[in-house]
């Protein structure tokens, strides 16, 4: 197994008690968010999942979508650990690869039908998206391949820019994320040269779901 490689962001420390936070703050609007767009998944596809911590969003992809293998990237051990233990206690079917580490990690002839990162653009410095996870994502998505994301952007209402402003704080703290503040990852898909197809907001504007492509 791969370890997190230092100085990126680790969620070991929150693990146990990350999903309690998620819902204290947001009840269930950032697990609806995250499957909107999940019919747009083709049946037998090879999915990437990078980022799903404790794997709810997992549970739902394995349910709803048929897949033909999941491989599920998690730099935190914990979380991947719960993400496992989720899937056996629910005695849910299907092909996942667990593996400990980030996008550095994937190996270029590994191609993938689709891409999910729930909540993980959020947490990285725009020179890094750019420079770093986005090419490296890009990389290992099939020519014909789709992208699904479902992020924090930036938003306009004064009481939702301090929640953003002090989670950020938090997982500085927490969790070692490098960013003062929200990268512009839209513009970012967007200059990489992938396409929108789908976008639809939640959580009153604070959380986009988008379906982009190659």
């Amino acid at each position: 197994m791969e370890h997190t490689p230092a100085g990126k962001p680790n969620f070991d420390w929150v693990a146990p008690f990350y999903d309690f936070l998620a819902f204290l703050v947001f009840g269930h609007r950032l697990r609806r968010a995250q499957v909107v767009f999940l019919n747009q998944i083709p049946t037998n596809a090879h999915i990437l999942i990078v980022g799903g911590g404790t794997g709810w969003l997992l549970q739902q992809v394995l349910i709803h979508c048929q897949p033909n293998q999941v491989v599920y990237l998690e730099a935190s051990a914990q979380m991947l650990a719960r993400a496992s233990k989720r899937v056996i206690n629910h005695n849910i079917a299907g092909s996942v690869v667990f593996r400990v580490g980030d996008e550095m990690s994937l190996k270029p002839e590994k191609s993938f039908d689709v891409i999910m990162t729930p909540f993980v653009l959020d947490l990285f410095t725009e020179q890094y998206l750019q420079s770093g996870l986005i090419p490296q994502l890009q990389k290992v998505l099939n020519p014909s391949g789709l992208w699904f994301v479902t992020d924090f952007v930036n938003p306009r209402i004064g009481w939702q820019k301090l929640l953003l402003w002090t989670m950020i704080r938090f997982f500085r703290l927490t969790a070692g994320i490098k960013t003062v503040e929200l990268a512009d990852w839209q513009k970012l898909l967007a200059e990489s040269g992938l396409q929108r197809s789908k976008q639809k907001g939640q959580v009153s504007g604070m959380v986009s779901t988008e379906v982009w492509y190659l």
